[in-house]
């Protein structure tokens, strides 16, 4: 027997029990997206094309390449990447940036995946998560029939369901990336002697925290008055 032979075929199923074990595990989060076009810019300068499914749970992005190969991907080497759907239509941008996983207390950061939705002196960032979700006190889950769960009616108790949820970043001029917690309060923080301007621009142009839109016009405005 040849051992050598034997290790390295017992690393690859490893690696592939791993791969299919962290996809499992992913696709029952519902934390998955894939698209069938992507270009992905590697961290050693190198690119590579193909369909993109990425876990975000994991933070791992899996790419079939245009000759049929299958490479996972870390954050640690990926400097980012681009996902367009089936018709070439809609782009979005995921880029890397090192980020401490919401442990304020921790100076450790890892590089992770982050959606660019604004870029300019200051960025605008999402990555998203799943909560659980009580939504007994809904409209439409008291007043729709096949909405409820087997045997439940309105006002049986609470029903929860898993669902996305985004959570917002600023890339700040330093590069550092700052999670909003809060994303007004947090904003107004950084906003500092630029307060007043921005709370003027803001009611001036009826702009809400809580529409993505406007979001990306109040982060794009303070980057232009900094």
């Amino acid at each position: 027997m040849d051992l050598k032979k034997t290790v390295w075929k017992g690393l690859g199923l490893l690696v592939l029990a791993v791969l299919f074990s962290t996809q499992g595990m992913a696709q029952a989060s519902g934390l998955v997206d894939e698209w069938s076009m992507g270009k992905i810019y590697l961290a050693n300068g190198d690119s590579i094309n193909g369909k993109i499914t990425y876990h975000r749970t994991e933070d791992l992005i899996k790419v079939v390449k245009d000759d049929g190969g299958v490479v996972a991907l870390a954050p640690v080497a990926v400097r980012g990447f681009e996902a367009v759907d089936k018709d070439g239509r809609f782009r979005r941008v995921f880029v890397t940036h090192k980020w401490n996983f919401g442990n304020d207390y921790s100076d450790f950061q890892a590089p992770a995946f982050f959606e660019q939705i604004a870029m300019g002196k200051y960025g605008l960032l999402r990555r998203e998560t799943m909560v659980r979700k009580d939504i007994s006190r809904d409209p439409y889950y008291r007043n729709m029939g096949g909405y409820y769960p087997a045997g439940g009616y309105p006002g049986a108790g609470p029903y929860y369901v898993d669902a996305r949820q985004d959570i917002f970043f600023l890339l700040l001029p330093t590069g550092k990336v700052k999670e909003l917690r809060n994303v007004k309060k947090d904003l107004e923080v950084v906003f500092g002697k630029k307060n007043g301007q921005m709370k003027t621009y803001i009611k001036q142009n009826k702009l809400k925290y809580t529409s993505l839109p406007d979001l990306v016009k109040i982060v794009t405005y303070f980057g232009t008055i900094s």
